[in-house]
């Protein structure tokens, strides 16, 4: 029977079938999403017999209980879906009695619903089904070595084993024809000298004054690279099996995790400096060397070659070696049965760079559709900016920017999206959102910021050739302070999708879809400007520090690594952890750390020979 307090509490919070709140004790009531027997001791007997099961809520529809738990799962932005929940299943201990003879095991499946419905129905009187066995694990069972993990193995020791060469003859061998000032050493083993790259890497001062006004680059991009992994870290709190899934739920109505849901917005940073760098590094290279329409297929390719060789060693090894590295009850969950799986099937996606456009693959490397959708607007911005050598430039770069802000209210208008990426509870347990595949991580959805930056880069620029100078501005000084403050403003501004009641109308979300991005981007790109034209604030002085430089060359590699961490930090749980800011501090700071460590072993062995490898071929070509 319901208590008459329970009732009125449930119907002041009933609105439209829909629950926003339970107070603690009525919340317990549910039964928990989420728990774990003890894998280890499970398997220690040779029969052991450990599986993950998905079971669903399905009765009795007059308990009072399934109907709270299904009008409280429907309030999808802020709650998990409770109808369902998932289990880490001793089966030889916890259903020990209905499997105590060899004929029940023949009957597997009917037998573990039968055992799972008797606990759930003993604690809760409601009635499950067994909807899915995601998979069962026996003492024997292992992952061997094949071909695969032995090619990936040798590619990485070709790498350790060349840069080892390199850097002995660059020690022993060209120091000493150096010193007589013999220039006929092998320019191309040399790129392979780890110590030669080291000093590249710390290498602070370019040539080009004008270049060196963009050191204040490396800060920006190191403090929203360190960002970008805390709000991925929170990923490990709300993708299944925490102990308070309760306390996770609260968070969307606290300022902090707000920030931190639409932390998506951040990504505008990159795209916007892209944006910025295509232009100015291309008006300055021009001066010399004039681009034609047969320069851009060379340009892509010395982009690819960039960005791909560090890329398609990590998808190299998530494909292979990443499934060897642990076991537990949740490691085939999260790496092996959908991390590794994905980037087996679709790791020839990643490397042309149209990963973001197919929706299928949902767990290999997912972050980095940001790459993908970055080397798509590069594309863009160059046809657009080689088109325009004569004239008319003007013209082209208000219909991009009129056409990137048409694009995403396009998407929300004919697909019923939000006019933001809602970080849904559910989002983090099963990575459905249609919001993100349809429109966040689509490469013209994020052309208004590049867009932006590409006409920041070009007014920094034409301000540099005519001498304007802003230093003294105070201004724009002041409205540089602002910038801070201004993007965490918008980003909380998308709470707006969270608030508890109707969803809002198909025009609002377009128009945000639209705008938000415009408003960040213009805030950003005003910073941008600001920075490269020494405008007089102590915010400029700290992202010109010198400490910045090593971390800042390193972003894109741990860009690349952290996610990997998030994976195996979830696959390795075999209790539930607990949803705290506190945890995600304290993995923030380790996630950083040993991506920055794996990061520069990558640059030094991989990205940085690579890349002088090929700047050694192009000048050689030059020359010719």
């Amino acid at each position: 029977m319901i208590s008459p307090v329970f009732l009125l509490y449930y119907c002041t919070l009933c609105v439209a079938a829909q629950i926003y709140h339970l107070n603690e004790s009525t919340y317990e009531r549910m039964p928990p999403l989420f728990d774990l027997d003890e894998y280890e001791f499970c398997l220690n007997g040779d029969r052991g017999i450990y599986c993950l099961v998905r079971m669903d809520l399905v009765g009795p529809d007059d308990s009072d209980l399934i109907q709270l738990i299904r009008d409280y799962s429907a309030v999808t932005t802020k709650h998990y879906n409770h109808t369902y929940l998932e289990r880490g299943i001793c089966v030889t201990r916890t259903c020990r009695k209905y499997f105590e003879y060899e004929q029940n095991v023949s009957d597997f499946d009917a037998n573990l619903e039968a055992c799972l419905n008797e606990t759930i129905y003993k604690d809760h009187e409601l009635k499950i089904n067994l909807t899915k066995i995601y998979y069962c694990k026996k003492h024997e069972d292992g992952i061997q070595i094949d071909s695969y993990d032995w090619i990936v193995f040798g590619i990485f020791g070709f790498f350790v084993a060349i840069n080892a060469i390199g850097t002995v003859y660059h020690h022993f061998v060209y120091r000493r024809e150096e010193e007589k000032n013999i220039d006929s050493g092998n320019k191309y083993l040399l790129c392979f000298s780890i110590k030669r790259n080291w000093g590249w890497l710390i290498q602070s001062e370019p040539k080009d004054p004008r270049i060196r006004r963009l050191k204040g680059f490396y800060g920006v991009r190191t403090i929203t690279n360190v960002l970008i992994i805390f709000a991925h870290i929170i990923t490990i709190l709300g993708n299944g099996f925490v102990a308070n899934p309760r306390d996770f739920e609260e968070a969307y109505d606290h300022l902090l995790y707000q920030m931190i849901f639409n932390g998506v917005m951040v990504v505008h940073v990159f795209f916007c400096i892209s944006g910025f760098l295509l232009v100015y590094n291309f008006l300055i290279r021009v001066e010399k060397l004039p681009a034609t329409w047969a320069s851009i297929p060379f340009v892509m390719f010395l982009r690819w070659w960039r960005l791909t060789p560090v890329y398609a060693l990590i998808i190299a090894f998530n494909s292979t070696w990443m499934r060897h590295l642990s076991s537990g009850p949740l490691w085939d969950h999260y790496v092996t049965n959908s991390f590794v799986r994905d980037c087996r099937r679709y790791w020839w996606q990643h490397l042309i760079y149209i990963n973001n456009y197919m929706t299928e693959n949902k767990f290999c490397a997912l972050h980095t559709w940001h790459v993908a959708s970055d080397t798509q607007l590069f594309f863009i911005g160059l046809v657009a900016y080689v088109l325009t050598m004569k004239r008319g430039r003007k013209i082209v770069m208000i219909l991009l920017l009129i056409t990137s802000l048409i694009l995403p209210s396009l998407h929300v208008w004919f697909q019923d999206l939000d006019g933001i990426m809602i970080l849904m509870p559910e989002f983090f347990r099963t990575l459905n959102n249609d919001s993100f595949y349809l429109m966040c991580k689509l490469g013209h959805n994020n052309l208004v910021s590049y867009t932006v930056g590409m006409a920041s880069g070009n007014l920094v620029y034409n301000w540099q050739k005519r001498g304007v100078d802003i230093s003294k501005n105070k201004v724009f000084a002041k409205f540089l302070w602002l910038v801070i403050p201004a993007i965490a403003l918008i980003m909380y501004s998308g709470q707006m999708f969270y608030i508890e009641g109707p969803r809002a109308s198909v025009f609002l979300r377009m128009a945000y879809a639209s705008l938000h991005r415009l408003i960040i981007a213009l805030i950003i790109a005003g910073g941008l400007i600001g920075m490269v034209m020494k405008s007089p604030i102590i915010l400029r002085n700290i992202l010109e520090w010198k400490g910045w430089v090593l971390p800042g060359r390193l972003t894109y590699c741990v860009y690349l690594i952290h996610f990997n961490f998030i994976h195996i930090i979830s696959g390795i749980k075999i209790t539930l952890n607990q949803a705290a800011m506190f945890n995600m501090f304290i993995t923030t700071a380790g996630v950083t750390c040993l991506s920055y460590i794996l990061a520069l072993l990558l640059f030094l062995l991989v990205e940085g020979p690579l890349n002088n490898f090929m700047k050694t071929w192009t000048d050689s070509v030059k020359k010719e």
